[in-house]
């Protein structure tokens, strides 16, 4: 495994005569090779060291899940991911400006090889449901110099001589010496505020540009590593028609659903017109009407109400029917109910 270190710091000395050092790496597989302790030595030069606290992991080793449901387990959610893939060190689910939760979650990955692996296929199945998934980009830091007030490079390396006032756009040799007259004016766009904003025009399409190059960096890097995979798996790839044969026929043809409720619906109505007989030959008065307004006022008006929630379950999205002999039957047996009541109020 190549590291490709691109800096190393170390803080001054501490009271107890140790060193703090900060490695800066110039690839997201540097890092993730790094990130895992086993991969250091005991000791570099017969000194021990220890790692005071874990960092944290870059956008270069993280991705984006989209359209995650609110609704669900988030903690069940979590687990089933990293039981699946043990490379997921964090799995976060992002919130709005109100502290409110989204349905945009970003795992945080120890592996580049396997970030690789989950943007080509684009999708995850977590819970039976299928999720896209993207690139995670955070948001471009612009550098705005302290002494001169320009975009995209720190003080210490400005070649600027005099010092710009961020508030009134003047330059003056020590900013501690300056009268500022407290009038904003940037020295960007001109417009009244202070020159390090991030409302400027200039500024916004300064990170616009920034974030435009990094996305473009990205895409160029995830379509070159797609192409050295298709490749590499396609390079001895023979096809041979004896590997792939034809699907056997079906065994049987599915039942239709519908049928079964049709079936349960034309005996429910004949017991109804069965019950409806019996309570029309009874010889007690009295009786006949109790059983007569129980069945007319409840049974009839749910019965009523189930054909029409059915029926309206036969529709899509746009209305249109789904099954016309469902649509026909319900229409029928509505006719039905319509005609017991007819009867029932004839009787009296």
């Amino acid at each position: 495994m190549e590291i490709n270190i691109l800096n190393c710091r170390y803080s001054n000395r501490s009271s107890n005569n140790e060193y703090d050092f900060l490695l800066f790496l110039k690839d997201a597989s540097s890092f993730s090779f790094l990130l895992d302790q086993n991969h250091w030595l005991d000791t570099f030069g017969d000194v021990n060291y220890t790692f005071p606290s874990s960092p944290s992991i870059p956008p270069q080793l993280s991705l984006l899940f989209k359209n995650v449901d609110l609704r669900l387990d988030f903690n069940e959610f979590s687990q089933e991911i990293k039981t699946r893939y043990p490379q997921v060190k964090n799995v976060i689910r992002f919130k709005n400006k109100f502290n409110n939760d989204i349905k945009l979650v970003k795992l945080e990955l120890s592996s580049s090889t396997l970030r690789e692996e989950l943007l080509i296929k684009r999708k995850i199945t977590v819970g039976y449901i299928v999720y896209d998934i993207d690139e995670y980009l955070a948001p471009a830091n612009i550098l705005i110099c302290s002494k001169c007030m320009g975009l995209g490079h720190f003080m210490k390396q400005c070649t600027q001589v005099k010092s710009t006032c961020r508030t009134c756009d003047e330059c003056a040799d020590d900013l501690k010496l300056h009268i500022c007259s407290k009038i904003e004016k940037c020295i960007h766009c001109g417009q009244s505020h202070k020159s390090n904003s991030l409302r400027c025009q200039v500024v916004k399409s300064f990170r616009s540009e920034l974030t435009r190059k990094l996305l473009s960096s990205n895409n160029r890097s995830s379509s070159s590593t797609m192409n050295t995979l298709n490749n590499m798996s396609n390079s001895n790839f023979k096809y041979l028609s004896s590997d792939f044969p034809p699907m056997p026929m079906p065994q049987f043809l599915p039942t239709n659903p519908n049928n079964t409720m049709l079936i349960k619906l034309d005996d429910l109505l004949g017991k109804i017109t069965e019950v409806n007989n019996h309570l029309s030959n009874l010889e007690l008065n009295l009786l006949i009407e109790r059983h007569e307004n129980l069945f007319m006022k409840l049974i009839v008006p749910m019965f009523e109400d189930l054909f029409g929630l059915i029926a309206s379950q036969n529709q899509d999205k746009k209305g249109n029917i789904l099954d016309p002999d469902l649509k026909l039957k319900l229409e029928r047996y509505l006719i039905q109910m319509k005609k017991i009541k007819e009867g029932k109020y004839s009787i009296n």
